[in-house]
């Protein structure tokens, strides 16, 4: 039987990105080989470090998971599978086999496809009956080398109207970083920008994205945070 560690399961609000306040039950995977924000002497900005080592959590079979999602919530909502990082590893194939009998079980239905917020890093090629929160790493974040820019061409071959690209923005040199990938790759669809809490103004960031003039980009903000603060299971 397949098993993945999970570090939290709960039901909320969504936070950020075009599904923003949709109701939605959150898989959290325990486990990610990135550490965002540190970068000389500034530090780990990561959301969730609780959930960045691998062995955190509960080892959980997808009947277990699909148990504890049921007794959460009464559907409609969205399913969004978070990490952590949910592709890293083996757990992408675990992944692949929940997405697969929750799409079989809502197909034709709300709310069909399992959302997936991912980091970029790993591959997108070959994953089906899911839609796409992916980042791209920018120079602030100090991961920018392990991006796979060729999920830029993945994105655009499933053409998805659901899939979103995020740029979480620490300054100015992480904005026009943004703005030379998105002209690079072509981007035109779902482009999310979001301040780094506490080191980016959410304001002066508003400006940068009405001057830009980019089709398909918005801010997005973490409305979970403006709503509970920074607390987890929310």
């Amino acid at each position: 039987m397949q098993t993945a560690m999970i570090s939290e399961i709960f039901y909320s609000l969504s936070g950020e990105g075009i599904t923003a306040g949709v109701p939605t039950v959150f898989v959290r995977f325990s486990g990610c080989s990135l550490r965002c924000g540190i970068t000389g002497e500034r530090k780990l900005w990561c959301d969730t470090p609780y959930a960045l080592s691998p062995n955190v959590g509960e080892k959980m079979s997808i009947q277990a998971i699909l148990q504890t999602i049921a007794s959460l919530a009464n559907p409609p909502y969205q399913l969004l599978l978070t990490g952590g990082e949910p592709l890293e590893g083996e757990k992408k194939k675990f992944c692949q086999e929940l997405v697969k009998v929750v799409y079989q079980k809502r197909h034709n239905y709300y709310y069909e496809k399992p959302r997936v917020e991912t980091s970029g890093k790993e591959n997108l090629a070959g994953l089906d009956s899911m839609y796409f929160t992916m980042d791209y790493k920018l120079p602030g974040s100090g991961m920018e080398a392990e991006m796979d820019l060729d999920n830029f061409r993945i994105l655009h071959e499933r053409n998805e109207v659901m899939d979103e690209i995020k740029f979480v923005v620490r300054d100015r040199v992480d904005f026009e970083r943004a703005e030379e990938i998105i002209k690079e790759f072509k981007l035109q669809r779902n482009l999310l920008f979001s301040p780094v809490e506490g080191e980016c103004d959410p304001g002066e960031l508003s400006e940068w994205i009405k001057k830009a003039s980019i089709p398909g980009i918005r801010l997005s903000l973490q409305i979970h945070k403006i709503l509970w603060g920074d607390i987890r299971g929310v």
